[in-house]
Order: structure tokens, then C-alpha cells, then sequence
């Protein structure tokens, strides 16, 4: 079977199999999915009401967080109407464009060589099935978008100078878009950007006059509020609060590789990767193609320093690894040789897969991964019901779990189109008198105490106002009515309370 033939083969595999877990994962949206889905569905229902109501609900988009991703399911919508299994297949084409523009990259990258057909395939190939790549393209997250661009923008630098007088052009798009997921882009272009520097300073102010307006229909009204908090949650506190802290500075990069090689791509293919390295190693000098994809790599060396522990921002540079490893094969001299590394590298790539897609429980899986989940949570549905009877618009509720919490309910209550929004007590809320404030400084008119959910479940760190704003209400300090009670699973129940003043 030809190269070409044998990554198509390799890709619609994942893919098909990403298809289905889609249809038939019944888990909801945690934290983050959660609040890209909410905001997609908001952007639906105000360009249903024209494009003023569209321009303005997108320049408020998040603030914090870019905001490209939740526009793309919008024609999906149209077709299916808005919902929370429809948004995630946007990701999974995303993963098919990520492979494309590898195949892509690998080709521009080493256009001399004899066997570069054969490398480009086996870096798609290797592309679709990386653990943290795949499992991310079934949720809706950014990095299956932001991995797919910033592949399509190292094939276009690598291409700088060959392709035409369009390549300004194209890398502006490119550059545009790519802030528009995430303001972190640039980062992971870095490095490939600086080794090509020379081709690419034609090309610059091209980039840039288009690049700028593409970017700024967003930043110009967010950029304070998105570089504050990229800083915060790369080094700051919001970074210790997820998963830093308690490592010391020299401890970071060892956890960090823990997490890539053993979590990202998974024990055996890290392993595989490694012996085609290590038996490429003394087969010569690096070539420009490698050099431009070990620059593609340089962006580990900030994570890994970072305080965050957040796996999935390496996800693009993923890409860039199985480059290296397709690069490596295809030094070999005998094809034996070569049919023997590229056969341990997609066989232990795809026994990961299969366990990691039909197999092990998401509790026992790699980052993202997991076999589809048929615990659709709790009756979201009858609580967003509740809280919106009787004209609620801000409901606040006291607790923060993976299967219920603000931006879950919020995404619910949004894809119906309600006016409806719930608030947490605060970020990592420590003090019952600061949640207090929260609640009059959001205007909630809904508090909603949940009861009966074992300790154990519960993330501690995000729930420790919880029982301070419950005596609250019970001592009266915090007037409230009880309005509803909706039992949301066997021995769980939650409390809707009026608080309007």
C-alpha cells in the first residue's frame, strides 16, 4: 500500500471512531467545554436576532478567552439547532485538518528528500493518533482548533518563499485566526518563525495589514482582560489553583515531562518514539526540515517552567513529535528497517488507541480519553426549569462538581435560548462573606443549595463557601424563599431559593 494511502487509512480510522464516540458519549460539558458551548449558543440566538445583536454579544465574548472556537459551530446549528453533542464535531474535522496540514508541513519541510512522501504519511498517520490529540477532538476545547492551526502556519512558513507572492496573505489569515483561539499562538510559532526569519521579512507587513483587523475585532475590546489572565493561569494564581501547586521550580519540568510522555502521548508510543530516535541519532547531521521541527518543540520549554500542569496546551506542539519520528524512520538505510520502526511506531500508537477509545472508563484513561461515558449526570434539564420559573435571570449555585456547576447549567439554559445565567460562588471561593458580595454585585435573584453529594466527588478547593452561604440562609441573615425542590439523581437534591431584593 502506498504511504499516502496507508495515513488515510490510519486517519479515517480515528476519525470514524471519533465520530462515534460523539454520537454515543451521554457525559455533559465540565467547566471550560461548558462555558465555549455557552457562549456559542448565545452567539447563535443574537445572530438569529440580527447582525447588531451579533457584533455586540461577540465583542463581550468571554473577555478573558478567545473567542473563535465557539463561532464555528454556528452552521451546525442551523442544520441541527443548538446543542451540546452537535458543537464537538467541529473539533473532530479539526483533528482531520491538523493531519492534513502535518502531511502538508512534512512535505514543505523536507522537499529534497527521496522518501518524503513517505514521512509526511506517517506524520499524519501518527498525528491522528496521538492520545491527547484524539481525546481532545471529542470534547469542546480549543487546542483541537489551535493544534490545526498553528500545523496549517508552520506548513506555510516552512513553504515561505516557494509558494508565491500570496504567502503574506495566507500567514495573516493564519496569524488572525489563530489569536482569535487563543492569544497564546504566537507562542508556538516562535520558534519556526525566528529559524525562517529571512524568508518570511518579505512577507511581513503583508501578514501583518491583514492579520491586525482579523485579530482586533476581538482584542480591541479584551486585550487587557485576556493577557491578564493568560499570565494568571500560565504562572500566576489561577495556575496553582488548577494543578502547580506544591512543585518547587527544579520539580516543574520533571512533572511536566511525566505528564507528556506518560499522559500526552502514552507510555508505549513514547517508547517506540524514542527508540527511532535514539537509532536515527547517529545516522548524521540535522537537516533544515528537522531543525524547523525541533524549533516547533521549543514552546515545551515554557510549559514546562510554567506552574500550570494543564497538559492540553502542549497539545500543538504534538505535531511537531511525530515530525521528528516520522524524520527518523525514514533515515534508515534498509527498508526493512524502515518498514520495521514505522510498524512499532503505528502499532503501539494503535493498541493505545483501542484501549484508549473503546476500553478504559475516562476515570482511568489518559488525559481526555476514555471509552464514551452512558451517565448522562444529573437532571440539568428540570433544574434549569426551576430556576428560570417565574422570570429568574441569575441563579447562583453553591457547588462546583464536574457533572453540575454554573457553566454547565449556564450552556443548558443557553442552548434553549433563556435569558437565564448561573454564576458560581467566585473562582476558588474561600470566604461566605465574599460570596455574599458576589451574589449582590451579579444581581442574582436564585440561590440553589445542593445536598446529598458525597465529600469524596467533590473538587474541596472549589467548594469551601459552600456551608457559610447555606447557615446564611438558614439564620435568615441571607432572606431567602424556598421556591422548588428538583431531585437531580438517587439521593441528591437541590433547593431552589428566591433572593430577589
Amino acid at each position: 500500500m502506498k504511504p499516502g494511502r496507508a495515513a488515510a487509512v490510519f486517519a479515517a480510522a480515528t476519525l470514524a471512531a471519533g465520530a462515534w464516540h460523539i454520537r454515543t458519549n451521554l457525559a455533559p460539558p465540565a467547566w471550560d467545554d461548558a462555558w465555549y458551548l455557552e457562549v456559542s449558543f448565545r452567539l447563535f440566538h443574537a445572530l438569529k436576532r440580527g447582525l447588531i445583536p451579533f457584533a455586540t454579544e461577540y465583542a463581550s465574548a468571554f473577555r478573558i478567552k478567545a473567542p473563535l472556537l465557539s463561532l464555528l459551530p454556528l452552521p451546525l446549528y442551523a442544520l441541527a439547532g443548538p446543542g451540546e453533542r452537535v458543537a464537538p464535531w467541529v473539533n473532530l474535522a479539526a483533528l482531520a485538518a491538523a493531519a492534513a496540514a502535518v502531511h502538508a508541513a512534512a512535505r514543505a519541510m523536507w522537499p529534497e528528500h527521496p522518501r518524503r512522501d513517505s514521512i509526511a504519511a506517517l506524520a499524519a498517520a501518527l498525528t491522528s493518533l496521538t492520545p491527547l490529540l484524539y481525546g481532545l477532538s471529542r470534547v469542546f476545547l480549543v487546542e483541537s482548533l489551535l493544534t490545526a492551526l498553528v500545523a496549517a502556519a508552520v506548513w506555510r512558513v516552512a513553504s515561505a518563499g516557494r509558494a508565491g507572492r500570496r504567502d503574506g496573505a495566507y500567514l495573516g489569515v493564519l496569524l488572525g485566526l489563530g489569536l482569535l483561539a487563543k492569544v497564546l499562538f504566537p507562542l508556538y510559532l516562535a520558534g519556526p518563525v525566528w529559524l525562517r526569519r529571512e524568508s518570511l521579512r518579505p512577507h511581513l507587513k503583508t501578514a501583518l495589514i491583514v492579520s491586525l483587523p482579523l485579530a482586533a475585532s476581538w482584542y480591541a475590546f479584551n486585550l487587557p482582560y485576556v493577557l491578564g489572565f493568560a499570565w494568571s493561569a500560565g504562572f500566576g494564581k489561577i495556575a496553582a489553583d488548577y494543578t502547580g501547586s506544591g512543585l518547587g521550580f527544579w520539580s516543574r519540568p520533571t512533572a511536566f515531562a511525566t505528564m507528556l510522555f506518560g499522559g500526552a502521548l502514552s507510555w508505549p508510543l513514547s517508547t517506540a518514539m524514542a527508540f527511532c530516535f535514539g537509532a536515527a541519532a547517529r545516522r548524521g547531521r540535522l537537516d533544515d526540515g528537522t531543525r524547523l521541527a525541533l524549533a516547533w518543540t521549543a514552546p515545551l520549554a515554557v510549559l514546562a517552567l510554567g506552574v500550570n500542569r494543564e497538559i492540553r496546551f502542549a497539545a500543538p506542539i504534538l505535531p511537531a513529535l511525530a515530525l521528528l519520528a516520522s524524520r527518523a524512520v525514514m533515515s534508515f538505510d534498509s527498508r526493512r528497517g524502515r518498514a520495521a520502526a514505522a510498524a512499532s511506531l503505528l502499532a503501539a500508537g494503535t493498541a493505545v488507541f483501542v484501549r484508549q477509545t473503546f476500553v478504559l472508563p475516562s476515570s482511568e484513561a489518559l488525559p481526555w480519553c476514555g471509552a464514551p461515558s452512558q451517565d448522562a449526570g444529573w437532571d440539568r434539564a428540570a433544574l434549569v426549569a426551576a430556576a428560570a420559573e417565574r422570570g429568574g435571570t441569575v441563579a447562583a449555585l453553591a457547588l462546583e462538581h464536574p457533572r453540575l456547576n454554573a457553566n454547565n447549567l449556564s450552556s443548558l439554559s443557553a442552548a434553549d435560548g433563556l435569558p437565564l445565567r448561573f454564576v458560581s460562588l467566585g473562582y476558588a471561593q474561600t470566604s461566605a462573606e465574599a460570596a455574599l458580595i458576589r451574589l449582590k454585585d451579579k444581581d442574582a435573584d436564585r440561590l440553589i443549595i445542593v445536598s446529598g453529594v458525597p465529600e469524596a466527588e467533590l473538587p474541596a478547593y472549589l467548594n469551601r463557601a459552600n456551608e457559610g452561604i447555606a447557615r446564611a440562609l438558614a439564620s435568615g441573615r441571607l432572606p431567602g424563599r424556598k421556591s422548588a425542590s428538583v431531585s437531580l439523581a438517587p439521593g441528591s437534591t437541590a433547593d431552589v431559593y428566591d433572593i430577589s431584593r
